[in-house]
């Protein structure tokens, strides 16, 4: 399975490559940094799930966001991170093709095994 993980923060990164390891032992995980940066791999290599934070510096990812990515690549599995309100986005962003939201001052290890669980 192909991981791509765009966050700003170099120390979640770390610890959600920790997550997928132990998840997913057989993965490839590739990373990065800012929205623009995102959609530049997007668009040169294809991947099976995305974990995209919503707040990152120069871009804000939102529901147009997810739409946007999923026209490059329309089978990526996109998971919502972020340490916004999960009640109050949640919705729109799965109206926008998104397969899950996972909160970051949550329980992140059983999220993000839940979504993997029921998305692969």
């Amino acid at each position: 399975m192909k991981i791509l993980i765009a966050d700003d923060s170099d120390l979640m990164r770390i610890v959600i490559k920790g997550f997928f390891r132990k998840f997913l032992s057989t993965s490839e995980i590739s990373e990065t940094k800012n929205l623009s940066d995102t959609f530049d791999l997007l668009a040169r290599e294809n991947f099976d799930f995305l974990l995209l934070d919503i707040n990152m510096p120069e871009a804000n990812s939102n529901p147009d966001t997810v739409k946007e990515i999923l026209t490059l690549q329309d089978k990526l599995k996109i998971c919502m991170f972020s340490g916004n309100d999960k009640k109050t986005l949640e919705q729109a962003y799965r109206e926008a093709g998104a397969i899950g939201f996972i909160q970051k001052d949550g329980n992140i290890s059983n999220s993000l095994q839940e979504v993997l669980a029921n998305n692969f």
